[in-house]
Parts: structure tokens; sequence; C-alpha cells
């Protein structure tokens, strides 16, 4: 789904920690980053919230870096050598970018590459 949305969930017998990102473009050459989290742990623990809070702030920085990084070796077209289950949701979107093209070429009615929503599942 353009915005990219991924909502996580991590469980560890009753402890839980739940997450949603967001990443919606902006410009050609911007995107917005938002996240929004709740948790059940660590709430015994002093100032627990705020660091969790401070730890996935640093997650989310390293992603925007990352996002920039990705954005810059991109300029080049090079050949991408995408795995299945990590990068589904970018090989959607290269996808979805090429089926807007074709249509701008064409004129015609874009084809959309997917036939229907789809929900991705994993452990790790």
């Amino acid at each position: 789904m353009l915005p990219h949305l991924r909502y996580e969930t991590i469980r560890a017998g009753k402890y839980w920690f739940s997450s949603l990102t967001t990443v919606t473009p902006i410009t050609r050459a911007r995107c917005r980053i938002d996240v929004v989290a709740c948790w059940n742990i660590f709430n015994w623990v002093p100032f627990g919230p705020s660091l969790l809070k401070l730890v996935f702030a640093k997650f989310v920085e390293q992603d925007r870096r990352t996002m920039e990084l990705q954005s810059e070796g991109l300029e080049t077209n090079p050949h991408l050598m995408l795995i299945d289950d990590a990068d589904r949701p970018a090989k959607w979107y290269f996808a979805l970018k090429t089926a807007h093209l074709e249509a701008k070429r064409t004129g015609a009615e874009p084809k959309h590459p997917m036939s229907g929503p789809v929900t991705l599942k994993w452990r790790s």
C-alpha cells in the first residue's frame, strides 16, 4: 500500500510491543517516516517508557539513514538482487512504478500488478 505501512507486534509471554510505521512520499525526493508504538514492558522500571522511546528513536534514525543511502544508490539504476520475503514490499513498489510508467507512456489505464490485498507474515 502506498504510502508504505508496517505493523509489527512482538510477544514474549504476557509482554508485548507493537508499532505502526508509515513512509509517505512528500515530494519526488523526500519521504516522511511516522512511527507510533505501545507496549506493556518495563512499566515497572523507572524512566522505562523514556528509555524505550530513546532506543526506538535510534532504530527510526537507522531506517531514515538507510532510506537516504538507498536513494543515492538507486540513482545509478543498478541491478537489484531482492530476496522474496523481506524485500516483497520493494518488489511491489517497483512493479507499481513500472505499471504507472507504462500507462503514462501508452496513455492506457494502469494495470495493477497485484490481484488484491496481501498480508505478509513471518517470524524471526
